[in-house]
Protein backbone atom coordinates (compact mmCIF):
# COMPACT_ATOMS: atom_id res chain seq x y z
CA UNK A 1 0.00 0.00 0.00
CA UNK A 2 0.92 3.31 -1.17
CA UNK A 3 1.26 6.64 1.17
CA UNK A 4 2.06 9.80 -0.28
CA UNK A 5 3.16 13.26 1.81
CA UNK A 6 3.70 16.56 0.39
CA UNK A 7 4.40 20.24 0.91
CA UNK A 8 5.17 23.00 -1.11
CA UNK A 9 8.56 21.53 -2.41
CA UNK A 10 8.10 17.65 -2.64
CA UNK A 11 6.41 14.74 -3.15
CA UNK A 12 7.16 11.62 -1.38
CA UNK A 13 5.52 7.98 -1.57
CA UNK A 14 6.33 5.18 0.80
CA UNK A 15 5.12 1.57 0.40
CA UNK A 16 4.22 -0.74 2.96
CA UNK A 17 6.49 -3.19 1.51
CA UNK A 18 9.21 -2.60 3.05
CA UNK A 19 8.36 0.56 4.32
CA UNK A 20 10.43 1.62 1.44
CA UNK A 21 10.26 5.12 -0.55
CA UNK A 22 9.25 4.48 -4.06
CA UNK A 23 9.31 8.02 -5.19
CA UNK A 24 10.40 11.46 -4.81
CA UNK A 25 9.64 14.12 -6.58
CA UNK A 26 10.50 18.13 -6.38
CA UNK A 27 6.53 19.70 -7.56
CA UNK A 28 8.59 22.92 -8.90
CA UNK A 29 10.85 21.03 -11.98
CA UNK A 30 9.01 17.30 -11.53
CA UNK A 31 12.13 15.79 -11.18
CA UNK A 32 12.22 12.16 -9.74
CA UNK A 33 14.99 11.91 -7.56
CA UNK A 34 14.29 7.78 -7.18
CA UNK A 35 15.45 4.99 -8.83
CA UNK A 36 12.42 3.82 -10.33
CA UNK A 37 13.48 -0.28 -9.99
CA UNK A 38 13.77 -1.03 -13.63
CA UNK A 39 14.14 -4.75 -13.76
CA UNK A 40 16.88 -4.65 -16.47
CA UNK A 41 18.81 -3.24 -13.88
CA UNK A 42 17.75 -3.49 -10.16
CA UNK A 43 14.46 -4.28 -8.95
CA UNK A 44 14.36 -2.05 -5.70
CA UNK A 45 14.20 1.73 -4.69
CA UNK A 46 15.70 2.21 -1.28
CA UNK A 47 15.49 -0.95 0.90
CA UNK A 48 16.04 -0.92 4.41
CA UNK A 49 18.83 -3.42 5.64
CA UNK A 50 17.89 -4.98 9.06
CA UNK A 51 19.02 -7.03 10.84
CA UNK A 52 21.86 -7.39 8.93
CA UNK A 53 23.97 -5.27 6.09
CA UNK A 54 25.68 -7.20 3.10
CA UNK A 55 25.69 -10.62 2.84
CA UNK A 56 27.06 -13.91 5.16
CA UNK A 57 29.61 -15.63 4.47
CA UNK A 58 28.06 -18.84 2.95
CA UNK A 59 24.43 -17.33 3.68
CA UNK A 60 24.69 -18.02 7.07
CA UNK A 61 25.81 -17.63 10.93
CA UNK A 62 25.96 -19.36 14.31
CA UNK A 63 24.50 -17.74 17.34
CA UNK A 64 24.83 -19.24 20.61
CA UNK A 65 25.90 -22.66 19.25
CA UNK A 66 22.77 -22.62 16.35
CA UNK A 67 23.82 -22.00 12.97
CA UNK A 68 20.95 -20.01 11.29
CA UNK A 69 20.19 -18.88 7.61
CA UNK A 70 19.13 -15.35 6.36
CA UNK A 71 19.46 -13.33 3.19
CA UNK A 72 21.50 -10.59 2.52
CA UNK A 73 20.46 -7.31 3.74
CA UNK A 74 18.24 -9.16 6.17
CA UNK A 75 14.74 -9.43 5.85
CA UNK A 76 13.35 -6.39 6.19
CA UNK A 77 13.12 -5.02 2.28
CA UNK A 78 10.51 -7.71 1.54
CA UNK A 79 8.79 -7.67 4.62
CA UNK A 80 5.04 -6.09 4.54
CA UNK A 81 4.95 -3.41 7.70
CA UNK A 82 1.77 -2.47 9.64
CA UNK A 83 0.94 1.43 8.23
CA UNK A 84 0.89 2.82 11.96
CA UNK A 85 0.05 6.42 11.65
CA UNK A 86 0.53 9.87 9.81
CA UNK A 87 0.41 13.35 10.55
CA UNK A 88 0.54 16.09 8.15
CA UNK A 89 4.23 15.83 7.61
CA UNK A 90 4.94 12.32 8.70
CA UNK A 91 4.38 8.92 8.12
CA UNK A 92 5.41 5.55 10.38
CA UNK A 93 5.80 2.22 9.79
CA UNK A 94 6.33 -1.08 12.22
CA UNK A 95 7.75 -4.68 11.96
CA UNK A 96 7.58 -6.90 14.85
CA UNK A 97 9.08 -9.96 15.40
CA UNK A 98 7.08 -13.11 14.36
CA UNK A 99 7.45 -16.96 13.87
CA UNK A 100 9.27 -16.55 10.64
CA UNK A 101 11.59 -14.18 11.41
CA UNK A 102 12.64 -15.77 14.03
CA UNK A 103 13.32 -18.87 12.44
CA UNK A 104 16.19 -16.76 10.90
CA UNK A 105 16.97 -14.20 13.74
CA UNK A 106 16.31 -15.58 16.97
CA UNK A 107 15.54 -12.04 18.64
CA UNK A 108 12.45 -10.12 19.78
CA UNK A 109 12.17 -6.92 18.07
CA UNK A 110 10.08 -3.97 16.93
CA UNK A 111 11.40 -1.55 13.97
CA UNK A 112 9.91 1.61 14.01
CA UNK A 113 10.29 3.46 10.78
CA UNK A 114 9.42 6.94 10.04
CA UNK A 115 9.53 9.64 7.41
CA UNK A 116 9.10 13.28 8.46
CA UNK A 117 9.32 16.30 5.27
CA UNK A 118 10.45 19.88 6.21
CA UNK A 119 11.00 22.31 3.04
CA UNK A 120 13.19 20.33 0.90
CA UNK A 121 14.08 18.11 3.45
CA UNK A 122 12.91 14.23 4.13
CA UNK A 123 14.41 12.64 7.64
CA UNK A 124 14.24 8.89 7.52
CA UNK A 125 14.52 7.57 11.44
CA UNK A 126 15.21 4.06 12.77
CA UNK A 127 13.98 2.80 16.37
CA UNK A 128 14.91 -0.80 17.26
CA UNK A 129 13.31 -2.15 20.45
CA UNK A 130 14.56 -5.38 21.98
CA UNK A 131 11.68 -6.87 23.32
CA UNK A 132 12.96 -9.51 25.21
CA UNK A 133 13.00 -8.98 29.22
CA UNK A 134 15.95 -11.29 29.59
CA UNK A 135 18.47 -11.71 26.46
CA UNK A 136 20.55 -9.19 24.90
CA UNK A 137 19.85 -8.13 21.03
CA UNK A 138 22.21 -8.63 18.06
CA UNK A 139 22.05 -6.34 15.07
CA UNK A 140 22.73 -4.19 12.22
CA UNK A 141 20.89 -1.43 10.26
CA UNK A 142 21.58 0.34 7.11
CA UNK A 143 19.71 2.87 3.82
CA UNK A 144 20.40 1.63 0.15
CA UNK A 145 18.71 4.52 -1.45
CA UNK A 146 18.94 4.86 -5.03
CA UNK A 147 18.69 8.24 -6.52
CA UNK A 148 18.58 8.45 -10.82
CA UNK A 149 21.61 9.21 -12.13
CA UNK A 150 21.45 11.40 -14.48
CA UNK A 151 19.26 13.65 -12.13
CA UNK A 152 16.96 15.00 -14.79
CA UNK A 153 16.94 14.71 -18.08
CA UNK A 154 20.65 16.79 -18.78
CA UNK A 155 23.82 15.01 -18.89
CA UNK A 156 24.85 11.41 -17.96
CA UNK A 157 26.20 9.42 -15.59
CA UNK A 158 29.60 10.49 -15.54
CA UNK A 159 28.71 14.04 -15.77
CA UNK A 160 27.63 13.44 -11.90
CA UNK A 161 30.37 14.01 -9.04
CA UNK A 162 29.81 12.98 -5.10
CA UNK A 163 31.25 15.78 -2.84
CA UNK A 164 32.27 14.63 0.58
CA UNK A 165 31.65 17.40 3.51
CA UNK A 166 34.87 17.41 4.57
CA UNK A 167 38.15 17.06 3.02
CA UNK A 168 39.25 13.34 3.46
CA UNK A 169 42.43 11.46 2.32
CA UNK A 170 43.56 11.26 -0.84
CA UNK A 171 43.75 8.47 -2.12
CA UNK A 172 40.50 7.34 -0.05
CA UNK A 173 40.27 3.44 1.09
CA UNK A 174 37.75 1.53 -0.25
CA UNK A 175 37.33 -1.81 1.22
CA UNK A 176 37.15 -4.70 -0.85
CA UNK A 177 34.29 -6.98 -1.28
CA UNK A 178 35.07 -10.43 -2.87
CA UNK A 179 32.61 -12.41 -5.37
CA UNK A 180 31.00 -13.87 -2.65
CA UNK A 181 30.27 -10.35 -0.94
CA UNK A 182 32.28 -10.76 1.70
CA UNK A 183 35.61 -8.19 2.98
CA UNK A 184 38.62 -10.63 2.10
CA UNK A 185 40.98 -8.21 3.40
CA UNK A 186 41.98 -6.31 0.56
CA UNK A 187 41.72 -2.59 0.09
CA UNK A 188 41.65 -0.09 -2.97
CA UNK A 189 42.58 3.61 -3.24
CA UNK A 190 39.94 5.82 -4.46
CA UNK A 191 41.46 9.32 -5.78
CA UNK A 192 39.90 12.10 -5.53
CA UNK A 193 40.17 16.09 -6.75
CA UNK A 194 40.90 17.87 -3.86
CA UNK A 195 40.64 15.93 -1.47
CA UNK A 196 36.75 15.97 -1.35
CA UNK A 197 34.99 15.53 -4.81
CA UNK A 198 34.80 11.48 -6.18
CA UNK A 199 34.03 12.11 -10.24
CA UNK A 200 31.71 8.95 -11.30
CA UNK A 201 32.21 6.52 -13.89
CA UNK A 202 30.69 2.50 -13.93
CA UNK A 203 34.65 1.42 -13.85
CA UNK A 204 34.63 2.59 -10.04
CA UNK A 205 32.42 -0.25 -9.44
CA UNK A 206 33.39 -3.52 -11.40
CA UNK A 207 34.11 -4.83 -8.11
CA UNK A 208 31.24 -3.84 -6.03
CA UNK A 209 30.17 -1.06 -4.08
CA UNK A 210 32.85 0.93 -2.46
CA UNK A 211 33.23 0.92 1.59
CA UNK A 212 34.42 3.82 3.64
CA UNK A 213 35.13 3.42 7.46
CA UNK A 214 36.20 6.57 9.50
CA UNK A 215 35.11 9.48 7.31
CA UNK A 216 35.68 12.97 8.22
CA UNK A 217 32.47 13.71 6.48
CA UNK A 218 29.00 13.07 7.47
CA UNK A 219 27.50 14.56 4.35
CA UNK A 220 27.91 13.89 0.68
CA UNK A 221 26.26 15.56 -2.09
CA UNK A 222 25.28 14.14 -5.31
CA UNK A 223 25.68 17.02 -8.14
CA UNK A 224 24.44 16.86 -11.85
CA UNK A 225 27.09 18.96 -13.50
CA UNK A 226 25.18 19.39 -16.53
CA UNK A 227 22.78 21.14 -14.84
CA UNK A 228 23.20 21.33 -10.84
CA UNK A 229 20.35 19.71 -9.95
CA UNK A 230 21.43 17.87 -6.41
CA UNK A 231 20.67 15.61 -3.81
CA UNK A 232 22.13 15.55 -0.54
CA UNK A 233 23.22 12.57 2.14
CA UNK A 234 23.70 13.70 5.77
CA UNK A 235 24.68 10.23 7.66
CA UNK A 236 25.98 12.11 11.31
CA UNK A 237 26.96 9.64 13.63
CA UNK A 238 27.25 6.41 10.91
CA UNK A 239 30.04 4.73 11.50
CA UNK A 240 30.19 3.41 7.81
CA UNK A 241 29.17 4.28 4.05
CA UNK A 242 28.71 2.74 1.26
CA UNK A 243 28.18 3.59 -2.80
CA UNK A 244 27.28 1.08 -5.19
CA UNK A 245 25.58 1.30 -8.76
CA UNK A 246 25.70 -1.89 -11.18
CA UNK A 247 28.50 -1.46 -13.36
CA UNK A 248 26.78 -2.29 -16.47
CA UNK A 249 25.99 1.57 -16.94
CA UNK A 250 23.02 1.52 -15.10
CA UNK A 251 21.50 5.25 -14.33
CA UNK A 252 21.41 5.33 -10.36
CA UNK A 253 23.81 5.57 -7.04
CA UNK A 254 22.96 4.11 -4.16
CA UNK A 255 24.05 6.50 -1.17
CA UNK A 256 24.05 4.06 1.62
CA UNK A 257 24.63 4.83 5.41
CA UNK A 258 25.30 2.04 7.54
CA UNK A 259 25.41 0.35 11.10
CA UNK A 260 26.99 -2.46 10.29
CA UNK A 261 29.15 -4.36 7.53
CA UNK A 262 29.01 -7.20 5.55
CA UNK A 263 30.80 -10.69 7.05
CA UNK A 264 34.52 -11.22 6.51
CA UNK A 265 36.26 -14.43 5.23
CA UNK A 266 37.04 -14.56 8.92
CA UNK A 267 33.74 -15.65 10.32
CA UNK A 268 32.82 -14.97 14.17
CA UNK A 269 29.59 -15.88 16.38
CA UNK A 270 26.90 -13.41 15.23
CA UNK A 271 27.34 -11.67 18.46
CA UNK A 272 31.35 -10.64 17.79
CA UNK A 273 30.55 -9.91 14.17
CA UNK A 274 32.12 -6.73 12.98
CA UNK A 275 29.89 -3.38 13.19
CA UNK A 276 27.23 -5.79 15.24
CA UNK A 277 25.22 -3.26 17.52
CA UNK A 278 24.34 -4.77 20.76
CA UNK A 279 21.17 -4.07 22.49
CA UNK A 280 20.20 -4.72 26.21
CA UNK A 281 17.06 -6.52 27.35
CA UNK A 282 14.22 -3.78 26.69
CA UNK A 283 16.20 -1.22 25.65
CA UNK A 284 16.13 0.71 22.25
CA UNK A 285 18.17 1.90 19.63
CA UNK A 286 17.98 5.18 17.70
CA UNK A 287 19.07 6.43 14.06
CA UNK A 288 18.17 8.71 11.50
CA UNK A 289 19.89 10.29 8.25
CA UNK A 290 18.56 12.66 5.84
CA UNK A 291 18.01 13.32 1.95
CA UNK A 292 18.19 17.02 0.85
CA UNK A 293 16.95 18.01 -3.05
CA UNK A 294 17.63 20.73 -5.41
Amino acid sequence: MLKTLENDILRLTVDTHGAEIHSLVAKDTGIEYIWQADPNYWQRHAPILFPIVGKLKNGQYEYDGTVYRMPGHGFARDKEFEFSGQTENSLEYTLTYDEDTLRMYPFKFKLTVSYTINFAEIKVSWKVENLDTKEDMYFSIGAHPAFNCPIGVEGSFDEHELEFEQTEANPLTSYHVNSAGVFDGGVAPVKLVYGKVLRLNHDLFIEDALVFKKLFSEEVKLTNTANNHFVKVNFKGFPYLGIWTKPVKAPFLCIEPWYGLADSTQKTDFSNKKGILHLAPSKQFDASYTITIG
